[in-house]
C-alpha cells in the first residue's frame, strides 16, 4: 500500500509543480476519434468497475483521461483560432464526461464497504429533476430517459 501511495503522491507533485505555466501533455495511452468516442471509453471504464475481476478498469480510465485532455487541448485551439462555437461544443463535452465520471463515483461509493457522500437515489432524483425543468418540449426520447430514470428509482426506493 505504502508504494502506491507514494506513486500517486509522485503524480500529484508533478502535475502542482507543473500546474504554473501551460497545461502538462505527456501522452501514455492515446486512442483516435477522441472527440466521438470519449463517452464510449468512460461507459466501458464504469462497466468496469462495477466487475471487481476487471482488471483494466485503471487503463479505460486513463485512455478516458487522455481523451478528455485531448478535447480540453483542441478547445483551447480552437479558442485561439477565434471558433468560439467550436471551442464551447469541446468544453460543453469535456464538462459533460467530468460528470459522468463524478457521478459514476460518487455512484460507486455507494457499494458496500465504501465510504459514501451521496445517496444514489439523490443521484438519479437530480437527473429527473433537471431533465424535466429544461425541456421545453417533450419528445420521445426525453420521456423515454425520464420514465426509465423514474423506475431506478422505484427499484432503489424498493431496495431502502
Amino acid at each position: 500500500m505504502v508504494q502506491i501511495q507514494s506513486l500517486m503522491r509522485a503524480v500529484i507533485n508533478f502535475y502542482n509543480f507543473n500546474n504554473r505555466n501551460a497545461p502538462v501533455v505527456i501522452t501514455r495511452v492515446k486512442e483516435h476519434n477522441s472527440e466521438k468516442m470519449f463517452m464510449d471509453r468512460l461507459e466501458r471504464a464504469i462497466f468496469d468497475s462495477c466487475d471487481e475481476d476487471c482488471k483494466a478498469t485503471p487503463s479505460r480510465y486513463a485512455i478516458w483521461g487522455e481523451d478528455i485532455r485531448s478535447l480540453s487541448i483542441s478547445a483551447k485551439e480552437a479558442m485561439k483560432n477565434g471558433n468560439i462555437e467550436k471551442a464551447e461544443k469541446l468544453m460543453n463535452q469535456v464538462i459533460n464526461s467530468m460528470g459522468a465520471f463524478i457521478d459514476a463515483q460518487l455512484i460507486l461509493s455507494n457499494l458496500p464497504g465504501n465510504i459514501s457522500f451521496v445517496k444514489s437515489k439523490d443521484i438519479i432524483k437530480s437527473y429527473i429533476t433537471s431533465l424535466l425543468e429544461n425541456n421545453e418540449a417533450s419528445d420521445s426520447e426525453t420521456d423515454y430517459i425520464i420514465d426509465s430514470m423514474k423506475e431506478i428509482m422505484n427499484r432503489i426506493e424498493e431496495r431502502d
